[in-house]
């Protein structure tokens, strides 16, 4: 068996020799969640004229060189009605948040502080050149690079590009991944199984995975035990950027998928890894394609998914790291565990008197499909130790939004 950590380097440096993928234009309502595969230039300043930052009065700073001084309102600006004309000595112009500063201007006063009587306004203080006033190129000038490659369009930066005014941007294309259930006890959802089968769950739970780690799914349906089938429809595989296959990957008898990897043409990297759930966990590529071979027991198969395959995904899509932030978190109940593995404790995520808690799931036993819904983090209990007090220190690698006041 390998360390995850070492797991993990080992199917990083395979990724990164692949991605990131091919780039592809799409339209930008599209791309929320990709990586820039170029960056974005301004191929305007922005913003394009100067605005006020306030509802209030535009006019000459060397008209107001001192407090108490009078000028006349000719009128008003607002955010889409430029004044067409230039502003005139003695004069001053009631403008709103938005609006463009009219010619001859250089400043704003807020309206708090001119008091108004008919058509005149009374500046309460001096006036300054550049007050309440936001510069065109301010944010960003002209030419300069808005977005660097390997940007995530995250809602901030599609808004930017938007008003950078791309109608389409270029992207790392998704990763398509392939996923392959197998075993003669599974059958399709939509199915009434027979005595001793069960529904096939874990495929649907692993595309829901990767469709949140930004690829994009294909489900290659069942293979049955069968050394030949299992291989066949490998092979169907081989135009994916990734495969999932499910189940097989043990040491019993009847678990063929290493074997009928092998016969496809995969090099396997490495099979086990130290940890729990999800020890036996397969690596390989079979030509271009990563693949992940992953236990059957659904807990053990998210995991595996989570710490392992959502990385490569995202280095394949030009997205560095797994997406996922790692806190200090108390534990909130005492564990043992075998001390040669690393373990990963579904849990949720509390707060109590300001400190993050790890509360685990109900159940931790791996065929449970209770144990891996709602999962708001994983509580990691490093190998090298066999019992964890209440309230121990650990990591907590954050899921979802699921923490509880």
């Amino acid at each position: 068996m390998i360390s995850p950590a070492e797991a993990l380097d080992r199917i990083l440096a395979q990724a990164r020799r692949l991605g990131p993928l091919e780039s592809e234009r799409v339209p930008l309502a599209d791309a929320a969640g990709r990586a820039l595969a170029a960056p974005l230039r301004a191929r305007a300043p922005l913003p394009s004229f100067a605005t006020s930052t306030m509802d209030g009065f535009a006019f000459r700073a060397a008209q107001v060189p001192r407090p108490g001084v009078r000028l006349r309102v000719a009128g008003t600006v607002a955010a889409g009605h430029p004044w067409r004309g230039t502003l005139r000595p003695g004069t001053c112009l009631r403008i709103f948040t938005g609006a463009p500063l009219p010619r001859g201007a250089d400043g704003v006063e807020m309206q708090e502080r001119v008091a108004v009587s008919g058509a005149e306004a009374r500046f309460e203080r001096a006036g300054e050149a550049g007050r309440f006033v936001r510069p065109p190129g301010s944010d960003v000038v002209r030419g300069a690079v808005a977005l660097p490659a390997g940007t995530r369009l995250d809602p901030g930066a599609i808004g930017l590009a938007a008003a950078l005014g791309f109608v389409r941007v270029p992207v790392a294309r998704r990763p398509v991944v392939a996923i392959l259930a197998t075993g003669d006890e599974v059958v399709p959802l939509g199915r009434r199984p027979g005595l001793g089968q069960i529904i096939e769950s874990n495929a649907h739970a692993l595309a829901a995975a990767v469709r949140e780690a930004g690829g994009e799914p294909r489900l290659l349906g069942i293979a049955p035990d069968r050394p030949a089938a299992l291989r066949r429809a490998i092979v169907r595989a081989r135009s994916a950027d990734v495969l999932l296959t499910i189940g097989g990957v043990s040491v019993g008898e009847r678990d063929l998928v290493r074997g009928a990897l092998a016969d496809a043409g995969a090099a396997i990297d490495f099979w086990r890894v130290a940890m729990r759930p999800g020890k036996p966990l397969l690596f390989g590529r079979l030509a271009r394609t990563l693949v992940f071979g992953l236990p059957g027991n659904p807990a053990s198969a998210l995991v595996g998914f989570e710490l392992f395959a959502r990385p490569a995904l995202r280095a394949l899509g030009g997205l560095p790291g797994s997406g996922r932030i790692v806190i200090r978190a108390r534990l909130d109940t005492p564990q043992a565990k075998p001390p040669e593995l690393a373990v990963y404790l579904r849990s949720r995520v509390v707060s109590r008197h300001g400190e993050a808690w790890v509360v685990p799931l109900r159940t931790q036993v791996s065929g449970d499909l209770t144990s891996t819904a709602d999962v708001g983090a994983f509580a990691v209990l490093p190998a090298g130790r066999a019992r964890f007090a209440r309230g121990a220190s650990v990591e907590a690698i954050v899921l979802g939004p699921s923490a509880e006041g």
